[in-house]
């Protein structure tokens, strides 16, 4: 294997394949990056066995050929090349790498131990979104989805592709939500993602650009991106029927500004108790006011008020001041409604309507369950 590389391009590449090299790898070949001449094109790639990455970059190649490269070893050899164009060379068991006046004599790992990794199938369900549409519902849904192993249905972000659009939800059991996208370009399918490998996605999204095409099957998902593609595994189990959480009807509406209402919720739970985040704050609703409080008897007590307009009677109801938030924080725009049907029933957040056009388009719901109090 021989050939010549921009700096920029081979360092980018290199930065995106490390992504998914096995941290903790029991087989050693997982914690390197393969690399493959073919024709005037590299091929990068890694794996943790749950997800793998593939990306290609244009080359100027004298010779095909195949290497791995132990995968920590390749990132901190890429950090630290000077601004020239990178040159090659691998033989049975080094790979010679030339940067301006820089050289490296790197030691390969056996390539043939590393595993094949997973091609999209001929009969993949596939759909294409909009790159930002896809980074923003990710980003939007995903952050509800559990960090506890033990349930790992709820680890997971159900996605449920249909020809006129895609329906995401993550729940944690605690909150819940929802984002429907539409699109003219769609598959019929389900599948469990997990939040891992959708926060990969995300991220190749907001880098890349342009458009995203999902291709769905019943064992794995594939996000290609034109030049590079990740692929996971998906984990079994039935996702809850989260439509059957979601009230329908509501008692009282709040309307408030978004961002004044987080950096209130935000700045009166710091008296919360030491070593914690779960002590709730409770929102006192009146026809125009919302007083926020929180405290406890060690720390001390804080409360604040602002405007709102409550629509129905006055309430008061208590959440976990993090997962109020985190929803706040994923609605995005500039005002917010709250729905509420008593103190221990659950609430939903929505954009306010006609918020912006994105979410004129999009459905995005946050369902939170209170706290009691």
């Amino acid at each position: 294997m021989k050939f010549r590389a921009e700096r920029s391009e081979f360092a980018d590449a290199s930065s995106w394949a490390l992504r998914t090299v096995g941290a903790r790898a029991t087989l050693p070949a997982l914690s390197g990056v393969r690399l493959e001449v073919q024709g005037d094109r590299l091929r990068l790639s890694s794996t943790d066995l749950e997800i793998s990455s593939e990306l290609t970059i244009p080359v100027q190649a004298e010779a095909d050929g195949v290497a791995l490269i132990p995968g920590r070893l390749l990132g901190d050899v890429v950090r630290s090349l000077p601004p020239a164009a990178v040159s090659a060379e691998a033989n049975a068991d080094r790979l010679h790498l030339t940067c301006g006046r820089a050289t490296f004599d790197l030691r390969l790992m056996p390539a043939e131990d590393f595993p094949a990794l997973p091609e999209p199938g001929a009969d993949a369900a596939v759909a294409v979104m909009k790159a930002e549409e896809f980074a923003r519902t990710v980003a939007q849904v995903a952050r509800a989805a559990s960090a506890d192993d033990a349930r790992p249905v709820l680890t997971d972000v159900s996605l449920e592709a249909t020809s006129s659009g895609l329906t995401a939800a993550a729940t944690d059991s605690y909150r819940l939500a929802v984002r429907t996208v539409p699109w003219d370009q769609g598959a019929v399918h389900t599948a469990l993602v997990p939040r891992r490998a959708l926060e990969e996605a995300r991220r190749s999204a907001e880098m890349l650009g342009s458009e995203v095409r999902l291709a769905l099957e019943s064992g794995q998902v594939t996000f290609d991106f034109g030049d590079r593609r990740l692929t996971t595994r998906l984990i079994e189990g039935k996702f809850p029927d989260f439509r059957q959480l979601i009230p329908g009807g509501f008692e009282r509406r709040l309307h408030v500004d978004r961002a004044d209402l987080m950096e209130v919720v935000k700045r009166v739970a710091v008296v919360g108790e030491a070593n914690t985040t779960s002590t709730p704050v409770t929102l006192h609703l009146t026809a125009d006011t919302v007083r926020v409080t929180a405290g406890s008897g060690e720390v001390g007590q804080a409360e604040e008020s602002m405007p709102g307009q409550l629509e129905g009677e006055p309430l008061q109801i208590a959440f976990n001041p993090r997962y109020l938030t985190d929803g706040l924080d994923a609605t995005g725009t500039e005002h917010v409604v709250l729905e509420f049907r008593d103190e221990l029933k659950p609430a939903v957040l929505r954009p306010a309507s006609g918020a912006d056009a994105d979410q004129s388009k999009a459905d995005f719901l946050y369902l939170l369950m209170p706290v009691r109090i």
